[in-house]
């Protein structure tokens, strides 16, 4: 039986810089993943934040293998081949492999309802096809769908499957995953919801999968490492500052325009442009500078 690595930390997930004209912004891109890379997190490539629906796949494959060869091993590279057509996920999940990520990150198709059986056989069929590591991913505010605990227990046998991002908030559900799936030596738990990182790390959860690690990797960083060495005191004081930040983002915002936010927020540190992927706009000028007014103020 292949052993794959078993994986922890801060995993953050990249937006995704594009020129006005849809582009990947490259120069963007290396400095992005240089500055997550050189504060000690590693990086999910094409996910939700990184706008990974609207993206063609050229460009996704070209920001992971920009990702790969920027982050040089320094932290782990996640890419998510998300897609409603099962073999572009499965002939995408490969090829970013082969360009050298650490694992596949495998999310449900969000056009059909699905019923747990069909879940089953989707994400069967992928880690048949995937010719390495791949990690489950939760995530009903874009699929529209809860991934059962059953399902992901039936998937946690086979030994490509290596881990779980969870990105679910309804009750009990963080408490249920730890049960289940805390503590195996060959499955990890990433939490997908930020604000809910310290009940996570203290149920045990391996990491942490943090939208607003693209501006602060820093402090997201500090607060793992002082859940890890029992200093839930300066951890919870870190996870109320970066709880702040988030809702500069989030707070009134549909998803799409909390990513806009987050944009707009990069570029207080020279990281990245506003420009959004269609169908998503970026911020109006006035937003962007009111988000960036709230940051310095916030500190």
């Amino acid at each position: 039986m292949t052993s794959f690595p078993r994986h922890h930390g801060v995993i953050v997930p990249l937006v995704t810089p594009v020129q006005p004209d849809g582009s990947l912004d490259e120069a963007a891109a290396e400095r992005l993943v240089d500055h997550l890379a050189s504060n000690g997190c590693g990086m999910l490539v094409l996910g939700t934040t990184g706008e990974v629906a609207s993206l063609p796949a050229a460009l996704r494959l070209r920001y992971v293998e920009i990702a790969v060869r920027v982050a040089a091993k320094r932290t782990p590279v996640f890419a998510c081949p998300a897609s409603n057509c099962v073999s572009f996920s499965l002939e995408s999940g490969n090829a970013y492999l082969k360009a050298g990520v650490d694992a596949v990150v495998g999310i449900l198709p969000n056009y059909y309802k699905l019923e747990a059986a069909e879940m089953l056989a989707y994400f069967e069929r992928l880690a048949d096809g995937i010719r390495g590591p791949l990690m489950i991913y939760n995530m009903p505010a874009t699929t529209g769908m809860s991934l059962p605990l059953d399902v992901i227990e039936t998937l946690a046998r086979r030994s490509n499957v290596t881990g779980l991002k969870d990105s679910e908030g309804t009750a009990g559900r963080r408490e249920e995953v730890a049960k289940r799936f805390g503590g195996r030596p060959d499955f990890s738990l990433f939490m997908g919801i930020a604000a809910h990182s310290i009940p996570a790390l203290r149920l045990g959860f391996d990491g942490l999968v943090p939208s607003g690690g693209n501006l602060y990797p820093e402090r997201w960083s500090a607060l793992y490492q002082a859940a890890r060495a029992g200093d839930w005191a300066k951890a919870e004081q870190l996870q109320t500052q970066l709880d702040a930040i988030g809702a500069v983002f989030q707070r009134n915002r549909t998803l799409g325009q909390s990513l806009a936010a987050l944009k707009a927020g990069l570029g207080l540190r020279g990281l990245c442009g506003p420009a959004m992927v269609p169908p998503l706009l970026p911020l109006s000028a006035a937003d962007q500078e009111a988000v960036r007014a709230e940051l310095v103020r916030l500190g």
